[in-house]
């Protein structure tokens, strides 16, 4: 992940300094302790804190990138954008008259029974 700002609707931009000053090894505990009511931004939610993320979790992170990780494992599912969402086009195919009729046929073909080759070598 590499130090990101935004991934899977999760905003480490307020909690991405916490983490570069922070000594590992780190426990859950001492994480929690000291920096539990950190928040973590969303997309489609409220910001969420350390301790209600991690505060049931007994780990110890040694790096950043380590509870970064955790902060998404955990994270409820409603932090992300839309579901099943994508702004890139062509996520969702379109029905065509060539498509239906290829279905129609393929349906038909399955219908009279098993496919047999009538070729002969």
């Amino acid at each position: 992940m590499d130090d990101p700002e935004h991934v899977e609707g999760v905003d480490f931009t307020g909690i991405n300094p916490v983490l570069e000053d922070i000594s590992y090894p780190i426990t859950t505990a001492e994480l929690v302790d000291e920096h539990g009511d950190r928040e973590v931004d969303r997309t489609n939610a409220d910001p969420i804190s350390v301790e209600e993320l991690l505060g049931y979790i007994d780990d110890t992170f040694d790096s950043g990138e380590s509870v970064r990780q955790m902060i998404l494992a955990q994270m409820p599912r409603d932090s992300e954008g839309r579901t099943n969402y994508s702004d890139r086009g062509g996520a969702t195919p379109v029905e065509t008259d060539a498509a239906e009729a290829a279905t129609e046929q393929t349906t038909a073909d399955l219908e009279q029974g098993p496919a047999t080759d009538d070729r002969r070598d």
